[in-house]
C-alpha cells in the first residue's frame, strides 16, 4: 500500500493558505517559538516573494534559530507552481557557509528542534510527511524535487547550485562575510525567477565584499535591493547581562572594535590595524614590577629559534609570571620580563642550547617554552638531551583548547598575542631595558583582522614580510607567556615572609580605591 502524500492530505491546502506568506505566524504557531523583536523583523522581511535580506549580527541573537524556522517554512509552504507552462512540484532551499559543518551544527539542529516542537503541537500531522537526514531535509516521496540541501561556499570551490533554477527557491548564506563575491555572482545568476528569496547573514568583520555592500551601497535605503537588518546582542533576550558585562570587560569597552562586532552587530570603522601603539608599550619599559617579592611567582624561559622563512634571530626571554586567567578572570596573568639573555643571529644551536641549559639551571622550578615551528623541534630535543627539565613544546598554529578561546581566537598565536596586548593596556606587564627599539618596533607592528566568525587572526608572517614589517621574534617570546599551556610551578626563591605584608598592602589599596 502506497504511503499517503502530503499533497493528498485534506488539511494541507488550508495550512498553505494560512502560512505561505507569513513566516512569522509559521514560526509562532507551527514551531512554537516566542521571537525577539529582531527575529520578528527578519520573519517579516522574508515575506515578499523576491525578498533579499541581509543581517549583520552580534552573538546570541537567535539568528541561526530563525534560519531553521525559515528553511522549514519555505519547505512546507510552497508545494507546487505552474511556471512557463510547466508544473513544478515543491520548493528548493539551499543553505551554505564557508564551513559546511557550521551549517550542520547550526541550522540543521534548529530544524530538528522545530520538528520536535511541531510533533508536540496542533500540526503534528506534518511530521509524517518530511524527513531530516544529516545532509538533506525533504518531503517524503519527492526527495529530488522538494528539499532543503547544503552547499559548500568555501574559497576556491564551485557553487553547487550553479545553473539550477526553481520557481520557489530560497538561498540562505551564513557567515557571509567569508564568502567570496565570485560565489555571490553565481547566486545572482541563479535567483532569476519570481519567487526566489535570498537571505545572507554574518558578523560585521569586513569592510568590503557583498555582505558589507548589502548594508551600504546596495541597501534599499541607498537605492539598492537589499533589506538590511542589524541584530544587537544588547537587546537580545538570549544574551544575559552577565555575558554582556563579560564581553565588555574582555574586549576593553563598548567602543572597542571587538565589542562592536561581536555584540552590537556593527561594521566598525577600524582605523587601527595593529594590536598596540608604540607609546603603550614604551611606558612599561623599566616600570615598577607587577609582581612583588612576596608573591609566589613562576619562572618561564621562552625561546623563539631562528630558522625557516622570515626568522631573523634566536631570542631567549626570561619572565616571571603569576596568575592563570585573562582580564575578565579573578586572577589575570601578570608578567615581568626580567631579562633577554639570548638575542642572536647565530645558527649554532648546540652553543645556544648550552647557554639556555646553564641559565635555566640557576632558576627555581623553571619551565622552558619552545616554539617548535620550523627547526624548533630539533632545538627542543637538544634541550631535553642536555637534561633540561620542564621543556614544553609550543605549536601556536594549533587551535585553542578552551572553548571560550576557540570562540574568540583563530589559533594559539592569536590567543596569546591578543592577551599580551590586553596585558599592556591593563598595565599587567613590564619590560626590561634591553633591546628596547626592537621591542617597540615589533610590538607596535602586529597586524590583525577578524574572520567571518569574529575570531581574531594575526597576519601571517609572510604577509608581514611583504609589507616590510619586522620579524617579531622578541615580541613573540613575550606573547608566549600568555599561552593557554604556559603553566608554571611556583619558584622556591620568592620571599614568603613578604607575602602577608604584600597581601595587607593590596587589601588596603583596594579598600581606599572604593572609599
Amino acid at each position: 500500500m502506497a504511503k499517503k502524500r502530503l499533497l493528498d492530505d485534506p488539511r494541507y491546502p488550508e495550512f498553505v493558505e494560512r502560512y505561505q506568506f507569513d513566516p512569522l505566524r509559521f514560526a509562532v504557531e507551527v514551531c512554537g517559538v516566542s521571537p525577539s523583536a529582531d527575529q520578528i523583523d527578519l520573519y517579516q522581511a522574508m515575506e515578499p516573494m523576491d525578498a533579499k535580506v541581509s543581517v549583520v549580527s552580534g552573538t546570541s541573537t537567535g539568528k541561526t534559530n530563525s534560519f531553521g524556522r525559515i528553511a522549514l517554512w519555505h519547505l512546507l509552504c510552497y508545494p507546487y507552481a505552474v511556471y512557463d507552462g510547466k508544473l513544478e512540484i515543491g520548493s528548493n532551499t539551499y543553505i551554505g557557509a564557508p564551513n559546511l559543518q557550521q551549517v550542520a551544527d547550526g541550522v540543521w539542529k534548529e530544524m530538528q528542534d522545530s520538528k520536535i516542537a511541531m510533533a508536540n503541537g496542533p500540526h503534528s500531522w506534518l511530521c509524517d510527511y518530511f524527513m531530516i537526514t544529516k545532509t538533506r531535509v525533504y518531503v517524503t516521496g519527492f526527495e529530488e524535487q522538494w528539499f532543503v540541501g547544503r552547499v559548500a561556499l568555501a574559497k576556491g570551490q564551485s557553487v553547487g547550485i550553479a545553473g539550477k533554477h526553481r520557481w520557489a527557491q530560497l538561498i540562505i548564506v551564513d557567515e557571509a562575510a567569508g564568502v567570496s563575491d565570485d560565489h555571490f555572482d553565481v547566486i545572482d545568476g541563479t535567483q532569476t525567477q519570481p519567487c526566489n528569496r535570498t537571505l545572507i547573514a554574518s558578523q560585521g568583520v569586513r569592510s568590503s565584499g557583498r555582505h558589507h555592500a548589502s548594508h551600504h551601497k546596495l541597501s534599499a535605503r541607498n537605492g539598492g535591493s537589499w533589506h538590511a537588518l542589524r541584530f544587537n546582542s544588547e537587546r537580545s533576550p538570549f544574551a544575559t547581562t552577565k555575558w554582556l558585562n563579560e564581553r565588555e570587560k574582555e574586549s576593553g569597552g563598548r567602543d572597542s572594535v571587538e565589542y562592536q562586532i561581536r555584540v552590537l552587530g556593527l561594521f566598525p570603522e577600524q582605523s587601527e590595524r595593529f594590536l598596540l601603539g608604540r607609546s603603550q608599550v614604551e611606558k612599561l619599559v623599566g616600570a615598577e614590577r607587577t609582581i612583588s617579592a612576596g608573591e609566589p611567582y613562576g619562572n618561564l624561559f621562552i625561546i623563539d629559534v631562528a630558522a625557516g622563512v622570515f626568522r631573523d634571530k634566536t631570542v631567549g626571554t626570561y619572565a616571571r609570571v603569576i596568575g592563570n586567567g585573562d582580564r575578565i578572570d579573578a586572577d589575570p596573568r601578570r608578567v615581568d620580563i626580567m631579562d633577554v639573555p639570548i638575542f642572536s643571529n647565530a645558527l649554532d644551536w648546540q652553543h645556544i642550547a648550552g647557554e639556555v641549559f646553564h641559565y635555566t639551571q640557576r632558576l627555581s622550578n623553571c619551565t622552558i617554552l619552545v616554539d617548535v615551528g620550523g627547526q624548533g623541534i630539533q632545538f627542543a630535543k637538544m634541550l631535553e638531551n642536555l637534561g633540561c627539565p620542564n621543556v614544553v613544546k609550543i605549536n601556536w598554529g594549533n587551535p585553542c583548547f578552551k572553548k571560550k578561546n576557540k570562540d574568540r581566537f583563530f589559533n594559539l598565536r592569536a590567543q596569546c598575542s591578543v592577551l599580551a596586548a590586553e596585558a599592556v593596556k591593563d598595565t599587567r606587564i613590564t619590560f626590561s631595558n634591553q633591546h628596547v627599539q626592537d621591542l617597540l618596533d615589533q610590538a607596535s607592528k602586529i597586524p590583525y583582522f577578524f574572520d567571518e566568525k569574529a575570531r581574531y587572526h594575526i597576519e601571517p608572517k609572510d604577509k608581514m614580510k611583504e609589507e616590510g614589517i619586522p620579524s617579531p621574534d622578541l615580541w613573540d617570546t613575550v606573547c608566549m607567556a600568555f599561552l593557554e599551556s604556559a603553566h608554571y610551578i611556583s619558584s622556591a626563591d620568592y620571599d614568603s615572609s613578604q607575602s602577608n605584608v604584600e597581601a595587607a598592602r593590596r587589601a588596603a589599596e583596594d579598600a581606599f580605591a572604593y572609599a
